[in-house]
């Protein structure tokens, strides 16, 4: 039996000072790494700002400091990217090359035979069964609901009963429907339209003021819309019937397949609310896969990054044993 343990960090601006910077401090990213005694297998880091430029310094600073402070890990970080003009802060592979192979990453562009459906995709198996693949995914959701559902639809073909286990990482951007993860409300806490339209989804795109439903659009093609448990007029004194999620490809959200629906960044100082933007969607094998009750969203003791750790861990299948080769009589 083989347990590897996966996590997804949006890391402010890679280490770096701001967005236009290469000067990295990444002693929050150790601390973050190691929260809850609880390093990682493998999984993604978010926001890799300029880290596969000027010789790979952030790369390279990143994997001295975590290699030195974890002495049992040997990890290695492979740098990835976002679509269009976007910028150099796409999500960054991260392994343990003592317990992971990594066959093969798509992150550079640039590289000989690049498609863009396999952007940011990594081809893993466990360092003692190397014929058991996963299929990891980075991403980072845009702003713009329109975009984001765009880039999400490339995922589509994984979602299959018979794709191989596939687990897409990453900050989304935004939550699922239902009320889980929905919040009461982000109009309340703006007072203009234009702070909080990306959030919003409006029947011909122009920001209008009020009550609309979120844009949730992305994950719910994924995972399926939330759709409410109706009232039976025969028995209206009861309940209402559960909700359940119906549609998308295939994928199922890791919070609601472990009942946590912890916030992964921090409310504002407006009172906008937190919510759980920072998660993985999972595909049916991946799914039978999940260990019950390993999610963790890594809680810190002071805001030392703007958003929070994910974690969670997946059993490997036993390989088919096999039978010695015995010569026909």
């Amino acid at each position: 039996m083989t347990i590897l343990d996966f996590t997804y960090l949006n890391y402010d601006h890679g280490g770096a000072a701001h967005d236009q910077s290469t000067v990295y401090d990444m002693d929050t990213l150790v601390e973050l790494l190691g929260a809850d005694d609880r390093t990682p297998d493998a999984g993604i880091i978010g926001e890799g700002n300029f880290w596969r430029y000027f010789g790979e310094r952030g790369i390279g600073e990143a994997e001295v400091a975590l290699n030195t402070t974890y002495r049992h890990r040997s990890y290695v970080i492979r740098p990835g990217s976002l679509p269009g003009d976007w910028g150099e802060i796409g999500p960054a592979l991260i392994y343990d090359a003592g317990k992971v192979h990594k066959h093969d990453w798509h992150g550079d562009p640039r590289n000989a035979g690049f498609l863009a459906r396999n952007r940011n995709r990594a081809r893993l198996s466990p360092r003692d069964n190397p014929d058991q693949k996963l299929i990891l995914f980075g991403f980072h959701g845009h702003p713009d609901g329109d975009q984001r559902l765009h880039d999400v639809k490339h995922f589509r073909p994984y979602g299959t009963r018979s794709a191989t286990p596939t687990v897409v990482l990453g900050d989304w951007f935004g939550h699922p429907s239902g009320p889980e993860f929905e919040p009461d409300s982000y109009a309340e806490h703006f007072e203009e339209l234009a702070h909080y339209a990306p959030r919003m989804l409006y029947p011909d795109g122009i920001p209008m003021p009020g009550d609309y439903p979120f844009e949730t659009r992305a994950l719910d093609y994924l995972c399926g819309r939330w759709q409410h448990g109706r009232r039976d007029w025969r028995t209206a004194w009861r309940r209402r019937k559960p909700g359940r999620r119906g549609g998308g490809v295939g994928f199922s959200h890791l919070g609601e397949l472990c009942g946590d629906y912890t916030p992964t960044n921090f409310p504002a100082p407006n009172g906008r609310p937190a919510t759980q933007i920072d998660s993985a969607v999972l595909n049916p094998r991946a799914t039978a896969m999940l260990v019950p009750g390993s999610m963790l969203v890594h809680e810190p003791k002071t805001r030392v990054n703007d958003h929070k750790r994910v974690s969670f861990k997946l059993q490997f299948p036993e390989p088919a044993a096999e039978h010695p080769w015995v010569p026909p009589t």
